[in-house]
């Protein structure tokens, strides 16, 4: 029965959700879900170019790698 129970929540929550946006009465959520999206977009953005980025840093050393000579580097 918890499972159900959870359903049942997760239902009413979605359904309040929806009521919170469509009634026009409510602009304070509005306006919060504004203010979240326009800093979450950032946010998101910053971290898949981090993530790029440290792809990119780790395919260049894996090329210069490969262009080296076994024989030279140093430390051997």
């Amino acid at each position: 029965m918890k499972g159900y129970g959870e359903i049942l929540i997760g239902v009413a929550l979605a359904v309040l959700g929806i009521g919170m946006l469509v009634v026009p009465g409510v602009d304070i959520f509005r306006q919060a879900l504004k203010t979240v999206i326009l800093g979450a977009i950032p946010l998101i953005v910053l971290l898949a170019g981090a993530v790029f980025l440290m792809i990119g840093v780790s395919d260049v050393r894996e090329k210069d790698e490969e262009l080296e000579e076994p024989g030279s580097k140093e430390g051997e």
